[in-house]
């Protein structure tokens, strides 16, 4: 450990030393109890005796009212409880109820006259009301989870039932779904507590498939309580089952083929045929006792396999083609492509060969927890998955690549009890998180075909015994419909990430006395590591304008990265909060508390990074070196390191030291007007937070992609070479890093081609004020209704930037081919784009949601919920998402960029069931119970989800070249249409007028044409399933299950094609979803939208 790492490290111990526990923003994956004790006047009740018992598992806790008849059970394991109320001339009584992640169950209990020796038993279930809590949020139980349809069973994608969540558009990197104006990268994950998040690019681990092994998870949609952090969106908490005193598990297969799927509208159109697909997810539970009432275990496995046969048309070279190779090195790569196998007259296409995509993944999960006395108890948990991805290219045996993600989580947590009141929970967490995609033919030797006259390798090409991992053919693109030769040319890649936790926190009811108030504080640090490299194009890509200019080895252009790109990253955040609840009256409670948190910087552990700071320019990490550029020089010669007028620290930038979060918030039961409210039956909640975002390590990551280390240069025809060029000189680095292609005046070279990758050395953590008001009213004894207004204003959110954005002046329009802007003033006229992410964004949400739940008795369940909302903002994600541009379009213009996000769904509508039938015995329809009644109508269940939402923005862009002249390319064009566009989303060959805009982008400037305008198509999906059990006896059963993913194979268009430069602008040529899982999950999930699938399983329980 270095000096810095221990002074650091000796800091935070003490400091946890001084606070005495601790938590992160991760909070206990627990929920609790809360009540009051009352006789039959209403009066409140003291000193009543409360003892309650997890009915799995026997664990009791007992408690005492105290002087107002209140009580509270905090920090408890989601489960079924049983309390047992007990007061001298009162009857005993037994109510039962149900505790739910980061959920405050109310339990009043009413007593009643009489002999202690009689009992009264109240039976509950999970409360339909919040009585207690100013949070918006909502809870998928396990019984919801393993009935509802799942494509590719990702449980996380039921976080889309939750009211008020929409999916994020389609690309956003981080993916998965937004929370009340906030950016997907902007939702936390917990898994039994602990992280469940991808650092590098703060998305969800997304490849576990424990779906089986889910007890349930809550969405938290605003102004979650001060234990709550690290990310300003949703909440989500997943809580994994454990075992109890009863032995219980399950053995399952889901099966999927596309003989049972429909075919996609555009095949249909085209007369195509289906892709083939066959998938297989088969696994097992099971749990129980080890030591009755002291230890327990629970275990899963879950298995995918995958494989999508596809038929390859392509282009080869004929006979006659063949015979033109006389370049040596083309006569050796010509032999990659296979001989032509279906010879048509009239058709370019010559090869057709059968090339498989497939996905084979585990996943395990194990679990053990014990009971050591009323007073201790501790549970370990670990998952693992390891998966394999194979992605074919046009090709069979060349072109393809592998991907081999690898998934680890683990949590040790022991929870000691004071007292009834005072409680300490100790946890350690651990997450891995890894990707390796590299080429197919990786181990070929290269060097033995790109040979020079005299027999040995040219300089620069990869020798695979001294570099295997960036072995193998260079990518070879031959225009005139050939394919590509070797693996694209970003691979190899990957990158693993490791994090460790550390946290203890503590519960307080009625903290020095005071009865009303119930306290919890917290610290919590982590440790964050990642090494990662992209070593694209570090086996050269060579791109050829014909077969004729291949066949005497004359490249047009050509790319090869030189250095490494292995980077080693690491992180120490921390934070700390304190919450209170103060009951003011058994129906008013005030929540507030504040947390801070330290974000740390990331920090570069091998020196080997480049940060670009304005004013200065590009300075190396951890030293006072400037790298500038010789333009009379070539290639890593013209790299010239001088004495730079700052020194940086080995993370680049200055760490965020003021992230104060504080939260308020009210829940209050009426009991006035009790005609209109009821009594207790009605809610009304109020917020108010400040959050902060986690930082993105994967934009100071980026940074170790920049020279000195490593540099990617570029031979071209007619700007570095006089004309083609032989394959040797593509793996030539000596290029010129400086061109005169832009002009700072008549033949002045000021145009770099070199390109960097820089962040604001200032950048501030993204925070937002959310806040939120509603009431909720039960309406019969099983029936609430909800309406909530949910808002949000973002502020400094990420973005990127080009620092070296020209000042463009348009002088001679005949110079540079048809672009007009010819002159361009750089502010560093030695380099090219310089991509920074800068914290200029802001954001502004405003929004409604209307819910109503019925949670029968009898196995019904059903959901309903419409959203309308309107969200704004500058950039809805870092890396933007497809259709839109990276970076802002006009540095100088930052209002142009203000637009709907690309997740703004105006109206949105879900609605959620799970219904046993009422058929068959114990029911009025065929009731009789007889075995052949029972098998026959009973243990009928039907469930599914109903999505209707209108559709979703895009921007019209043009990228076929620079028009602004910034350097940059999708420029908006102008509008030179009258009032709206017209548009129709149902005609997929003029879905809006594509003569509204003009038919270029302008010069100089942003075109009129604003971001995300416009809106694409909406969907109606209809997710159903339908499932028979057969019971034998009370613990056994086998269930049947059909699921239907797009019921009525309902047509959902994508947007239309937004890119003008694209043959097909203007017009829609996909539809929603595709319905296929990878190795990290679904992309049809539970939206989907996509043809029809169907999935069919077997399950046997017990």
């Amino acid at each position: 450990m270095t000096k810095y790492a221990s002074t650091y490290m000796s800091r935070v111990i003490i400091l946890g030393m001084l606070f005495l526990c601790a938590q992160w923003g991760m909070a206990s994956p627990t929920g609790s109890i809360t009540g009051f004790v009352k006789d039959p006047t209403g009066a409140l009740v003291p000193g009543v005796k409360i003892t309650l018992t997890n009915t799995g598992t026997n664990a009791q806790l007992s408690a005492i009212s105290n002087e107002n008849g209140g009580f509270q059970f905090p920090q408890l394991a989601p489960a079924n409880y049983s309390l047992v109320v007990e007061s001298p001339g009162f009857k005993r009584t037994v109510v039962n109820a149900v505790v739910q992640v980061d959920q405050i169950t109310r339990v009043d209990v009413v007593l009643q006259v009489g002999d202690v020796v009689q009992e009264v038993q109240v039976q509950a279930i999970a409360p339909l009301l919040e009585s207690d809590k100013s949070t918006l949020s909502s809870v998928v139980e396990s019984s919801t989870i393993a009935n509802m349809p799942l494509n590719a069973r990702q449980y996380l994608d039921l976080a889309l039932i939750t009211p008020g969540v929409l999916p994020s558009s389609a690309g956003t990197q981080g993916g998965g779904f937004n929370v009340a104006g906030a950016r997907s990268q902007s939702n936390n994950f917990l898994l039994d507590g602990v992280s469940n998040v991808d650092t590098q690019i703060n998305s969800a681990l997304g490849n576990f498939r424990i779906t089986d092994a889910v007890q349930e998870f809550a969405v938290q949609t605003s102004v979650p309580t001060a234990e709550f952090g690290r990310g300003t969106g949703g909440q989500v908490s997943i809580v994994t089952k454990s075992g109890s005193n009863e032995f219980h598990g399950s053995v399952f297969e889901y099966l999927r083929n596309d003989a049972l799927d429909a075919a996609d509208f555009f095949t249909n159109k085209s007369g195509g045929k289906k892709s083939p697909l066959h998938r297989n997810q088969y696994g097992a539970t099971v749990g129980g006792p080890i030591v009755k009432n002291k230890t327990f275990f629970f275990a899963s496995w879950e298995g995918f396999r995958q494989v999508a046969p596809q038929v390859s048309s392509t282009r080869v070279p004929t006979d006659a083609e063949r015979a033109t190779v006389t370049d040596p090195i083309s006569k050796a790569i010509v032999q990659f492509f296979p001989a032509p196998n279906a010879q048509r007259s009239g058709q370019v296409n010559n090869f057709i060969a059968n090339v498989r995509a497939s996905t084979f993944d585990n996943t395990y999960l194990g679990r053990v927890d014990q009971n050591f006395t009323e007073k201790d108890h501790l549970s370990v948990r670990w998952v693992d998955y390891e998966g394999k991805t194979f992605t074919p290219g046009d090709l069979p045996a060349i072109s393809g690549n592998a991907n081999t993600p690898v998934s680890r989580s683990a949590v040790l947590n022991e929870t000691h009890i004071f007292s009834p009141a005072f409680l300490n929970e100790f946890r350690f967490g651990f997450s891995r998180n890894a990707t390796f995609i590299t080429v197919q033919d990786m181990g070929f030797d290269a060097a033995k075909i790109f040979v020079g006259a005299d027999g040995k390798p040219v300089t620069g090409v990869v020798v695979a015994s001294q570099n295997l991992l960036d072995s193998g053919l260079p990518t070879i693109n031959i225009s005139g419909g050939f394919p590509r030769l070797g693996s694209t040319n970003n691979l190899p890649q990957g990158r693993t990430t490791n994090t460790y936790e550390l946290f203890d926190s503590m519960s307080w009811v009625a903290p020095f006395g005071a009865s009303r108030h119930s306290w919890r504080w917290g610290y919590h640090i982590r440790r964050e590591e990642a090494k990662r490299f992209l070593d694209g194009s570090s086996r050269g890509t060579f791109n050829f304008s014909n077969f004729s200019e291949f066949a005497v080895g004359m490249v047009n252009t050509s790319i090869f990265r030189y250095g490494t790109t292995m980077r080693y990253w690491r992180r120490y955040p921390w934070d700390l909060y304190w919450q209170d609840q103060y009951k003011i009256k058994d129906n008013l409670t005030l929540n507030y508390g504040i947390r801070y948190e330290y974000p740390s910087a990331v920090a570069q552990t091998r020196q080997a990074a480049t940060n670009f700071i304005p004013g200065v320019g590009p300075v190396l990490l951890d030293t006072n070196q400037l790298l500038q550029i010789d333009p009379t020089k070539r290639g890593i010669a013209s790299f010239v390191l001088t004495q730079a007028p700052i020194t940086l620290s080995n993370t680049g930038v200055n760490s965020d030291r003021n992230n104060f979060a504080p939260v308020l918030g009210m829940a209050y039961t009426p009991r006035f007007a009790q005609s209109f409210f009821g009594h207790d039956d009605t809610v009304i909640r109020m917020g108010f937070r400040v959050g902060y975002d986690d930082i993105f390590n994967n934009i100071p990551a980026n940074m170790g992609l920049n020279a000195p280390y490593t540099l990617t240069t570029n031979q071209v025809s007619g700007t570095t070479q006089p004309g083609k060029f032989p394959w040797a000189i593509g793996f030539d680095q000596t290029v010129p890093l400086v061109s005169n292609f832009g002009r700072q005046g008549p033949g002045t070279p000021t145009s770099g081609l070199l390109t960097l990758n820089a962040e604001d050395p200032n950048l501030r953590s993204a925070y937002i004020y959310q806040y939120n008001f509603g009431i909720q009213r039960r309406v019969l004894g099983d029936l609430s209704l909800e309406v909530d207004y949910q808002g949000s204003t973002g502020h400094k959110l990420g973005a990127f930037l080009d620092l070296n954005q020209p000042r463009v002046i348009v002088r001679d329009p005949s110079s540079r081919g048809n672009q007009s802007p010819n002159e361009q003033v750089f502010p560093y006229p030695f380099f090219g784009q310089v991509s920074s992410g800068v914290d200029n964004g802001n954001s502004n949400y405003n929004g409604l949601v209307f819910t109503t739940k019925y949670q029968g008795r009898r196995g019904i369940f059903i959901q309903g919920s419409y959203t309308f909302g309107k969200s704004i903002d500058y950039a809805s994600a870092f890396f933007g998402s497809t259709g839109e541009r990276q970076g802002v379009a006009d540095v100088n213009n930052m209002k142009a960029e203000r637009g709907p996000s690309s997740f703004d769904l105006r109206h949105r509508s879900v609605i959620t069931y799970v219904i046993d039938l009422p058929v068959g015995p114990g029911h009025r329809l065929f009731g009789w119970n007889n075995s052949i009644n029972k098998q026959v109508f009973g243990g009928w269940q039907i469930s599914g989800t109903t999505t209707f939402q209108t559709g979703s923005p895009f921007t019209v862009f043009n990228n076929s070249q620079d028009f602004s002249g910034f350097n940059q390319f999708n420029d908006r064009p102008d509008v030179v249409g009258s009032g709206r566009i017209r548009q129709d989303n149902r005609n997929v060959d003029a879905a809006f007028d594509t003569t509204y805009f003009s038919r270029t982008p302008p010069t100089g400037r942003v075109g009129t044409s604003g971001r995300n305008q416009y809106y694409g198509p909406g969907l109606q999906n209809y997710n159903f399933a339908a499932a028979k059990t057969f019971k034998f006896g009370e613990q056994f059963g086998v269930q049947f299950r059909a699921e239907f993913f797009n019921l009525f194979n309902q047509t959902n268009f994508a947007n239309p094609q937004n890119n003008q430069s694209n043959a097909n602008f203007g017009k829609i040529t996909a539809t929603l979803g595709s319905a296929t899982a990878t190795a990290v999950g679904t992309t049809g999930g539970v939206v989907g939208g996509g043809p029809r699938v169907i999935q069919g399983s077997l399950r046997v329980q017990f």
